[in-house]
């Protein structure tokens, strides 16, 4: 998650973590691991499937530069239509 919340942090967008208690299977890759940013009223900006899961880290996850900035992207497009 961190190389997400600093490509965040740079962008001008604050950061706060929240977990999601539910319980998820391993074999789902979209449920677990999943990060979804929003707003602080709680609008749903972005949501990446799997973005935490293991099996997904260096590729479309956490530890994909791409995926990273793809999802930046997507967030940053998101907040400018909701202003």
């Amino acid at each position: 998650m961190q190389p997400l919340i600093n490509e965040l942090l740079s962008l001008g967008f604050a950061v706060q973590l929240a977990h999601v208690p539910k319980e998820t299977s391993w074999e789902d890759v979209d449920e677990h691991g999943f990060v979804r940013l929003v707003t602080s009223e709680g609008k749903e900006l972005a949501r990446k499937g799997g973005f935490q899961h293991n099996r997904m880290l260096r590729s479309g996850g956490a530890w994909d530069p791409k995926a990273v900035s793809d999802l930046c992207s997507l967030v940053k497009s998101s907040a400018s239509a909701a202003a």
